[in-house]
């Protein structure tokens, strides 16, 4: 891809990294080491909390494949413990909790006496020769320093998402993953998805015409306010948490550095805009991601955000309803609404300009859409429309699993092309750094592809489209009537 289109400049990171031929060597030698011995891929879990234990056991349950856990690594001692949730009030239900380092120790059947492989400082699992693999499942602002590191060491990596808290971290682990040639999967788990795939056939097809317009979102309603639900234990202390390690690097937005340790930042750290940017991370980059992957990959030339904090004033710091609409060169609009404080959905589609494809569990939907007999179409979904076209197909059991499974394969292959690439992850991220920066500024936020960073925008934005429609009127897909001609001079 053209460096003009907002993608990874390979080239120009390369000549100006005085080290590439050392990393090219390190790169020979890393995958020389692939697979450990007895043909083993060797992991170490950098972060130990609810997302981790699902990677866990999606390596626990493909031992089979010849995965191994070797090492973890988190900042918390960590608790094993049953408990009663209420949930919905007055609605108890018993719950069963074990992360933090020593329990995932244990599951790993690791010793949780062994300091060299059960740790606080992450280093000395990126530095470990029998470590082939790291799963970097921290809180989101540690994601690009671990990554480069890792990297950099010669680790292979699966990265939750997103990514990483800025487009500037996004690409600079791109273009580590390509210099040191390692192989990245980031954790979107719904891309092993079958139906991403039906509609990019489709999609590459024409079946709908040129793209436009791109719908999706998040709605929860929760009474004890979003990610509240994330447990706090009295067994979260400044004793059992290493406090200065949590706050790690610092990141756009995150000047206090010298937090106070408080049990809810560091259990419910999502509901913090220092360490998140709540739906517009946590929910967008996970909902966009497979709608990115649909067309070409590039990153929008405007982002916009409304919305706000709005009822949970719980004493968090992230909006409640957001909309996010941005808008692509290629002449096409992804719009994102989400609201922690109402659950009716959205429906998740890709207009196009002759037809509509629409997502569903275990199904992928077309609509034709015909101009030529004008807008046949209902304007409020009184009622289910027929579809013109459908295809069923079976989901995954457990999208991680495949995920992983897919990871694996790619792995051993030295096959780049995971399921959702960095390249894929960094435009996510770029999209949800742009609608924070959006919403907390109140201005559109542009992004300069030459030199790779956000900007600021001016009256060219519209000006442009003017000129392009001036440019292309003779042929846009339209067919004018007759008595338009006289509108000539």
């Amino acid at each position: 891809m053209a460096e003009t289109d907002g993608s990874v400049d390979r080239r120009r990171f390369l000549e100006q990294t005085a080290t590439a031929g050392s990393a090219m060597v390190l790169a020979a030698e890393s995958y020389a080491r692939v697979v450990g011995a007895n043909n083993q891929i060797r992991v170490g879990f950098l972060g130990c909390g609810g997302r981790a234990q699902a990677h866990i056991n999606a390596v626990l349950k493909l031992k089979k494949l010849g995965l191994s856990p070797v090492a973890v690594c988190d900042v918390w001692d960590g608790l094993e413990d049953t408990y009663y949730q209420e949930s919905p009030p007055g609605q108890r239900t018993r719950r069963n909790f074990a992360q933090g380092l020593y329990p995932s120790a244990r599951k790993c059947g690791l010793n949780p006496k062994d300091t060299a492989k059960v740790t606080k400082e992450y280093r000395r699992i990126v530095d470990r020769k029998d470590v082939d693999l790291v799963v970097i499942a921290t809180p989101d602002h540690w994601h690009a320093r671990m990554a480069l590191d890792a990297m950099a060491a010669g680790k292979d990596m699966l990265i939750e998402r997103p990514m990483a808290r800025t487009a500037t971290e996004a690409f600079q682990i791109v273009d580590a993953a390509h210099l040191y040639q390692r192989i990245v999967a980031v954790g979107v788990q719904s891309m092993a998805d079958p139906g991403w795939e039906i509609a990019r056939n489709w999609i590459s097809q024409h079946a709908i015409g040129p793209m436009v317009h791109l719908q999706t979102g998040m709605f929860h309603n929760d009474i004890r306010g979003e990610w509240r639900y994330y447990r706090i234990a009295k067994e979260m202390t400044s004793k059992t948490v290493d406090w200065q390690r949590f706050l790690g690097p610092t990141v756009e937005g995150n000047s206090e550095k010298n937090l106070p340790f408080n049990r809810a930042t560091f259990a419910q750290w999502r509901c913090n805009r220092q360490f998140s940017g709540g739906p517009l991370t946590e929910w967008l980059v996970p909902k966009i991601t497979p709608l990115l992957s649909l067309g070409k990959l590039t990153v929008p030339r405007r982002v916009m955000t409304s919305g706000g904090l709005f009822w949970q004033h719980d004493g968090r710091t992230v909006p409640d309803l957001v909309t996010v609409c941005a808008d692509f060169e290629e002449g096409y609009q992804l719009q994102f609404t989400a609201t922690t404080i109402s659950s009716y959905p959205t429906e998740e589609v890709v207009r196009g300009r002759l037809g509509t494809v629409k997502f569903t569990k275990g199904n992928v939907q077309l609509f034709e859409d015909n101009p030529l007999r004008g807008n046949k179409l209902p304007n409020r979904l009184e009622q289910p429309i027929s579809p013109t076209r459908s295809q069923m197909y079976q989901p995954n059991d457990n999208d991680s699993l495949s995920m992983w499974e897919n990871f694996i394969d790619c792995i051993r292959s030295r096959n780049s092309a995971t399921l959702c690439p960095p390249e894929l992850g960094a435009v996510a991220v770029t999209i949800a750094h742009m609608a924070e920066r959006s919403y907390r500024t109140g201005m559109p936020v542009f992004w300069d592809s030459e030199h790779r960073q956000l900007a600021g925008g001016d009256n060219s934005w519209a000006e442009r489209w003017d000129i392009a429609s001036k440019q292309h009127q003779r042929g846009a897909g339209l067919m004018p009537p007759d008595y338009q001609s006289l509108a000539e001079d």
